[in-house]
Parts: structure tokens; C-alpha cells; sequence
């Protein structure tokens, strides 16, 4: 289920100025943000760091959701940990990249799970020499503050890839497939993926061991 249609209306628009921490956007449990703008590293300087995981994950996404139909759009998933050079703190980013181009589904918006009991601060990557066209346009973060929800305004087509968009949190450890990424369509299929998160009350079986930065992931690729 969507987070965006978990929480009322009243909520979103109660909650519809989170605090800006910096040039990002601090991001409360029930709180939603619109107008997200990008940003660059000469305008913050925590998010300057080295990579600890860099994770491709193709998927595809089939009408009525069930494979076997017909594709309705196929793409990578990227999710890239990075440990900040200034604080050792953990950014989640990530980005949709390699659509088909001869498909017509368009994402609406991405949910990934594993921020509970964290800080998550959020925006997207803007710089000139950033990969990819669009950025999120607002986010949402639900009740139990595990899942953030990420929306495209106007959806992302597949003449189009992504830009990284991302979570900055307060913690340096993180655990290997212990959350879910969510990716919609706006006919209303989706598709869900197993990704790297923060939260350690959710482990996947057998995902206990923790990821050292030489514990380098890369799982690749359909095409």
C-alpha cells in the first residue's frame, strides 16, 4: 500500500512545512514536504563521502502486476550507501537508471522502508555532473517512521532516468537487505525489491552480518 494514501489528508497538510536542517529537508515521522529543489555539495558539506555499497537491481513491472503479462516498464534500481567524510553518519541514495525506452509505463513515486527510530534528512542530487533528469518533487514519511515515500511530479517516463535522490541519516550502521523498495507505476502496478537499510529491528533471514566498507556489493544486469 502506498504511505501516501496511509495518511489523511489532515496530516499532510498539518505537517506540510517539515524543518529545514541546512539545504535538506529534516523529515519527521507523519510529516510530508513538497517543492523539493536539489542540491549540490559546495552547499553542504556532510554529504561529501566515501561509498560503502553500491547495489544495481534490474526489475520489471507487468500490467495488472503479474508476470507473465505484458511489461509495462523494466529498469535498474541503484541503491548506494555513503559514509559521510564529516560526521561517519550513513546517506541512503537512490536512483532509477536503464529504462526501455520502448515501454510507456511511467513511475509515479518510490517508497523505501528502514528508517524507524532514525533521522532522515532528504532531498536529491542537482549537480551539473549529477546522473540523470528528474528529481523527486516531495516526499512523505509514514506513522512509524520506517518508510519514505518519494513522488515524481508529473511521473518518471522511460525516456527518462532519475536522479539520485537520498536520506541522509544519524547513524553509521547499516544492514544488509533489511528493508523494501517499493516502485509504482501510475496505473497503479508495482514491484518490490529487497535493499540495504538502517533499521535493525527488520532484518531479512539470515542478513545479520553487518557491511564493512570493503563488503562492496554489485549485483547487475539485464542488459
Amino acid at each position: 500500500m502506498k504511505v501516501s494514501k496511509t495518511i489523511g489528508a489532515a496530516i499532510i497538510m498539518a505537517c506540510g512545512s517539515a524543518a529545514f536542517a541546512g539545504a535538506v529537508v529534516d523529515l519527521a515521522p507523519s510529516q510530508f514536504v513538497g517543492g523539493l529543489s536539489g542540491i549540490m555539495n559546495t552547499q553542504m558539506s556532510e554529504l561529501i563521502g566515501a561509498s560503502q555499497s553500491d547495489i544495481y537491481q534490474d526489475f520489471s513491472i507487468y500490467a495488472g502486476g503479474a508476470r507473465g503479462e505484458s511489461p509495462l516498464y523494466e529498469g535498474t534500481l541503484m541503491t548506494r550507501v555513503v559514509r559521510s567524510n564529516e560526521t561517519g553518519n550513513l546517506t541512503f541514495n537512490y536512483r532509477i537508471l536503464d529504462p526501455n525506452a520502448q515501454l510507456a509505463g511511467v513511475v509515479s513515486n518510490i517508497e523505501v522502508g528502514g528508517f524507524e527510530g532514525f533521522q532522515t534528512r532528504v532531498e536529491f542530487r542537482n549537480e551539473l555532473t549529477s546522473p540523470g533528469s528528474e528529481g523527486p518533487e516531495s516526499a512523505i514519511r509514514d506513522l512509524s517512521g520506517d518508510i519514505l515515500d518519494f513522488s515524481f511530479d508529473g511521473g518518471l517516463a522511460t525516456a527518462d532516468e532519475s536522479r539520485f535522490f537520498f536520506a541522509m541519516t544519524d547513524t553509521d550502521t547499516f544492514y544488509e537487505n533489511a528493508a523494501t523498495a517499493t516502485i509504482y507505476l501510475q496505473s497503479g502496478e508495482s514491484v518490490s525489491l529487497s535493499v540495504v537499510g538502517a533499521n535493525p529491528a527488520v532484518p531479512a533471514p539470515g542478513a545479520l552480518g553487518l557491511l564493512s566498507a570493503a563488503g562492496l556489493i554489485s549485483v547487475r544486469r539485464r542488459r
